[in-house]
């Protein structure tokens, strides 16, 4: 099933920080917008990028599109963004989005590593384009693994762990559940990025900013967030500066060929 959390952040200003996780989550926390009022009045918009890895982000205000301002953080980055009247009354809003906005990168020809064990049962539940869920262009390419709840998840190509979020409890179809996804994001090399999705909560093994290769254990499957039954789902996405929008990949699954397309 498709993942909506990664894809588009909003944070508004002056709202409460994310509630502390569970003792065992390895949780990143959100893009924080903050805003210093100047000696002329003005607003001045700070933002704090806490990923592992790049973050485009959007501030504006409502009613104001014209005066929006963007930029892209570096991992860990705080800085100023831009300045705004002080005006306006309406609070101002963040638009995040995770990785460098670039073209297209040239896509990896070379197979993926398979996500799961080679010794554990599995089968493949949706693929590229399937009608339940993967019809959306962050989703498009993406498969659907099944598997027992608690397998290992490993890492299909090597890269930088950049977002960890396996806070979440409940899964289920109903719809808030959507943006409810646990998941590990990896930062690769040529700015696109892999996503390991519905694991179980608190079964992160890796941190932000931890350096992986393919094969490494990252977390187990789960079905947390919008899931009818465990299973893993994997996407390979790129930030296109507009949206997230997800990339043909292939991988040999053991014993039973090539799942994929060849990009």
């Amino acid at each position: 099933m498709p993942i909506r959390a990664p894809t588009l952040l909003f944070v508004l200003l002056l709202a409460a920080p994310p509630g502390a996780a569970a003792n065992n989550s390895a949780t990143t926390p959100g893009p924080q917008l903050s805003v210093e009022r100047q000696a002329d009045g003005s607003r001045r918009a700070l933002v704090q990028n806490p990923l592992a890895g790049p973050l485009q982000v959007r501030v504006w205000e409502p009613g104001r599109p014209e005066a929006a301002v963007e930029a892209t953080l570096a991992a860990g980055e705080s800085r100023a963004i831009g300045r705004f009247s002080g005006a306006g009354a309406a609070e101002l809003r963040l638009l995040a989005r995770p990785g460098p906005a670039l073209p297209l990168p040239p896509l990896q020809v070379r197979p993926y590593a398979f996500p799961l064990p080679a010794n554990v049962a599995w089968r493949l539940t949706q693929g590229f384009g399937g009608r339940a869920s993967h019809r959306d262009p962050a989703n498009w390419h993406a498969l659907d693994l099944a598997a027992a709840e608690g397998t290992p998840v490993l890492a299909a190509r090597a890269g930088t762990v950049m977002k960890v979020v396996d806070h979440f409890q409940a899964g289920g179809t109903e719809a808030a559940l959507r943006e409810r996804a646990n998941f590990v994001r990896v930062l690769h090399a040529d700015g696109s990025m892999g996503l390991y999705a519905h694991i179980a909560a608190g079964s992160a093994r890796v941190r932000p900013g931890e350096v992986v290769e393919a094969g490494t254990p990252l977390a187990a499957v789960g079905s947390v967030g919008w899931s009818s039954a465990p299973h893993l789902h994997f996407s390979v996405q790129v930030n296109d500066g507009r949206e997230l929008l997800s990339l043909p990949f292939r991988m040999a699954a053991p014993g039973k060929g090539w799942l994929g397309e060849a990009p």
